[in-house]
């Protein structure tokens, strides 16, 4: 399912349909190194911050050192099927915004699929849908755990194994949204400009354009959060340029 212009030009309320589109595309193998923070900030959160937030490693919030050690450096048991039928349905019932039923399913087959992949690209991509499907029913901390499992398992992976850069744009997508919705501004925005990294350099056809629109909106509300204002204006004119080169 390919994402239309008329859809990312919605921004936020659309962004059930473009996640959804992310990961139902096929596996590949391309070589992803971690992008450097070379750009230069979705829709606000409200309430207050949650003090156990302001923690210095973000990540150990989300993912303990138990899930870590299982999904990202534990070794597959071959006589585990991976749970294939699961993994490819799960992206069907996204595409028609079924995403309880989606998390539901995959989390039923979650145990499966880790034994059998783990520290494998195919446990890191089924990490990556669930984490869609929790994104979409604002489950930002379960959502966050899945794309912050997913990313260390994609990167830990030889560069023949590594999955294609579309795979990378999504997790550090989900992670800069859920991160911006919690008011982790700075965590966002790191995750933000990572993402926009792989749309910018990725291989014609990986990454809509649209989709680095929208994260240059989301960079920009979040720079906008921060009083970063000289590189809101930075961002506002690549933005520009981006919205240009497609008229």
């Amino acid at each position: 399912m390919r994402l239309r212009n008329e859809q990312a030009r919605q921004t936020v309320p659309a962004f059930v349909c473009l996640l959804a589109a992310a990961l139902s595309l096929p596996l590949g193998l391309a070589g992803c190194s971690e992008p450097s923070s070379t750009t230069s900030g979705g829709s606000n959160g409200a309430g207050k911050v949650d003090p156990a937030l302001q923690a210095q490693n973000s990540e150990e919030l989300f993912v303990s050192p138990e899930e870590e050690k299982r999904f990202v450096s534990g070794t597959p048991d071959s006589k585990v099927p991976f749970p294939e039928a699961e993994f490819v349905k799960a992206i069907k019932l996204i595409d028609q915004l079924k995403v309880a039923e989606a998390e539901k399913l995959l989390m039923s087959k979650l145990d499966d699929a880790v034994k059998s992949a783990a520290g494998e690209t195919k446990l890191g991509q089924y990490c990556a849908r669930l984490c869609t499907a929790l994104h979409m029913e604002g489950k930002d901390k379960e959502s966050l755990k899945y794309a912050i499992l997913g990313s260390h398992i994609f990167y830990k992976q030889p560069a023949e194994k590594r999955p294609l850069p579309r795979w990378f744009f999504n997790v550090h997508l989900h992670q800069g949204l859920g991160y911006k919705r919690l008011r982790m501004y700075p965590e966002a925005e790191k995750q933000l400009r990572k993402a926009i990294n792989f749309a910018s350099s990725a291989p014609a056809g990986q990454v809509d354009w649209n989709w680095h629109r929208l994260c240059l909106i989301e960079l920009i509300d979040t720079l906008e959060h921060e009083r970063k204002t000289s590189e809101v204006k930075v961002v506002k004119g690549e933005k520009k340029a981006l919205e240009d080169s497609h008229r």
